[in-house]
């Protein structure tokens, strides 16, 4: 193998790796801020955890991975928040600021 194809690979190999954590961040931020709005709701804990798992699937179906958020922002008026408390839960959500319940 020639310094350029391993030099290659190892490109292939970190892009591959940082494409996989960030779809596994977003994952962990749709099912954290699908709990938290299933709780508003008043969802039971089997119920919160089908809702968070709707949330998820959300966001692997669509193109953008943005689905997760485009579920949620249709239930968040229901728990007397608003959309930018939920672009804030996401935010510290994904930069591990703060918990979900001080974003909010």
């Amino acid at each position: 193998m020639t310094n350029f194809n391993k030099a290659n690979e190892t490109t292939e190999r970190k892009y591959f790796v940082i494409e996989e954590r960030r779809f596994y961040d977003r994952a962990r931020a749709d099912r954290s801020a699908g709990a938290f709005v299933a709780h508003c709701l008043g969802l039971d804990a089997s119920d919160s955890d089908a809702f968070a798992d709707r949330v998820v699937e959300a966001g692997i179906r669509s193109q953008d991975g943005r689905g997760g958020f485009d579920f949620l922002a249709t239930q968040i008026d229901a728990c007397g928040y608003g959309i930018e408390q939920l672009r804030l839960c996401y935010a510290a959500l994904t930069s591990g600021a703060a918990p979900l319940a001080q974003a909010a």
